[in-house]
């Protein structure tokens, strides 16, 4: 259930994790599966780390198309919009509230809408993820 860590369906294994391209011809829906899922892929790699790591544990990484810029958009740092590129964005959004550094140790503090705020409480030592 999209929104709740669920430690009794989180999955688990000793395998390494590999990945290889498409490597044969693919049918018109396959590609637009197999891009969808490799944007997945690129979207939760472009985000920060503990926004990665609370999207796979609560499930929220659904994407879809991204017609406009989404809210927070900032030009000058990430370049004009394009619409004539195929752009991707995660399905529901996800604001950073509050980020507070200090030596050796970092807070940061999403809100996630109706899923609700979410802490990272960061060491060299340890991770603490809370829901506040």
């Amino acid at each position: 259930m999209p929104g709740v860590v669920d430690p009794e369906t989180m999955y688990i294994d000793d395998l390494p994790g590999i990945w290889s391209p498409v490597q044969w011809e693919l049918s018109e829906e396959e590609k637009r599966e197999e891009i969808e899922q490799q944007a997945q892929a690129s979207l939760l790699w472009s985000v920060s780390a503990p926004e990665a790591i609370l999207r796979l544990l609560l499930d929220e990484c659904e994407i879809e198309r991204a017609l406009d810029p989404p809210d927070s958009y900032d030009p000058e740092l990430q370049g004009e919009w394009d619409e004539s590129l195929v752009t991707f964005k995660f399905r529901r959004s996800i604001r950073l509230d509050a980020v507070e550094r200090e030596r050796e140790s970092l807070c940061v503090i999403y809100d996630f809408g109706d899923v609700g705020y979410w802490e990272f409480e960061i060491t060299p030592e340890k991770v603490i993820l809370s829901r506040i």
